[in-house]
């Protein structure tokens, strides 16, 4: 039960954030996916880095250096793009939203210990989750790409620099 908490969590957790925060969520999908990259990249590095400093607990410090690789960068796209999103903007980040809590869960899930992820993964939400995640990654790309090109201004935007 306190797994499923957890899991729901996982989720639940950047949805409300974004909501609450009012965040745009497209760019913070994006922000996720490029900590995903990041992780690939440097992450042996950053734990080599952290090693060296912190001597104690090598399997929780990999674990928490690679979660904090992969959600940092979503995390502090959350936070500069507070109030970012406005009126009836917000409903249409609600799907963007939905997206990076279900991506926070694909990739944070495989990063944890192995009892923890064998926990989440022997459901049958993870199981449908992960059956769908090609389509959550492509559908979250796409929407996003789709909302920050729809987001730029318009060339009749009198705030913008130009001729009057």
């Amino acid at each position: 039960m306190l797994t499923f908490i957890a899991f729901g969590a996982i989720i639940v957790v950047p949805i409300l954030l974004l909501f609450f925060l009012r965040s745009n969520a497209a760019v913070v999908f994006l922000s996720l996916c490029a900590g995903t990259v990041l992780l690939k990249y440097v992450g042996d590095d950053a734990y080599l880095v952290v090693s060296s400093v912190v001597t104690n607990g090598s399997v929780v410090v990999s674990e928490a250096v690679n979660i904090a690789l992969v959600v940092l960068p979503a995390l502090v796209a959350t936070i500069m793009l507070r109030k970012s999103v406005a009126g009836p903007k917000v409903v249409l980040n609600l799907l963007p939203a939905i997206l990076v809590g279900l991506l926070v869960a694909l990739s944070v899930v495989p990063l944890i210990s192995v009892v923890s992820r064998s926990n989440i993964t022997n459901t049958q939400v993870w199981t449908t989750l992960a059956q769908f995640q090609g389509l959550i990654v492509a559908v979250g790309v796409v929407m996003s790409l789709i909302l920050l090109k729809g987001s730029g201004k318009k060339h009749g935007d009198k705030h913008g620099k130009g001729h009057k």
